[in-house]
């Protein structure tokens, strides 16, 4: 993800009244607006995998709630909002109503599909936002080569190539055979 040639420090209302653009994923990390192109199609194929069976997961387990795309305000001062390609709220963590923007904290499990654009200093640096800001886990899916890395709160990481079967501290007895998530 880059910062934006044109870019200066934004407030929260300053990049909550930008104009959506079709074109491009934007997040705020530290104030600096960050942007990238929209993922392909075998980014989309494997986010919505994982989606399809988290849902069918929580919906069997109700534990709390799975969401696509989802704002979250992982800090207000210096702002950060960012928005996992799949994220899990525990049902302790849900209010009582939705919130009209982004959720004002942060997920209890963000998972975050590597699209070519994305470097490894951007995902170290989503990672440890979400961790810093409450975050339990941290999943990395990365296509490619067809792995995941889990990070967790607790200073874990936990990697897993698609012979594996994921499991998660934050998804009691939730099981998962990675080679499931990728296309064959």
């Amino acid at each position: 993800m880059n910062r934006h040639p044109e870019a200066a420090r934004l407030s929260l209302p300053q990049y909550q009244a930008l104009p959506e653009d079709d074109a491009w994923r934007e997040e705020l990390s530290s104030g600096w607006l960050l942007r990238e192109p929209r993922p392909g199609a075998l980014h989309a194929q494997v986010s919505g995998e994982v989606y399809y069976r988290l849902r069918r997961f929580v919906e069997e387990n109700p534990i709390g709630q799975v969401f696509a795309e989802a704002g979250f305000l992982l800090s207000e001062v210096p702002p950060t909002v960012r928005g996992p390609d799949v994220s899990f709220i525990a049902a302790e963590q849900l209010p009582a109503e939705t919130p009209q923007g982004f959720w004002p904290f942060a997920p209890t499990l963000a998972i975050e599909v590597v699209s070519p654009g994305n470097s490894k200093a951007d995902l170290a640096r989503k990672t440890a936002e979400y961790l810093a800001a409450g975050t339990r886990e941290v999943w990395i899916v990365q296509p490619r080569t067809r792995t995941v890395v889990i990070h967790s709160a607790d200073d874990e990481i936990g990697f897993f190539n698609e012979r594996d079967v994921l499991t998660s501290n934050v998804l009691p007895s939730f099981k998962l055979l990675i080679s499931e998530l990728f296309p064959d």
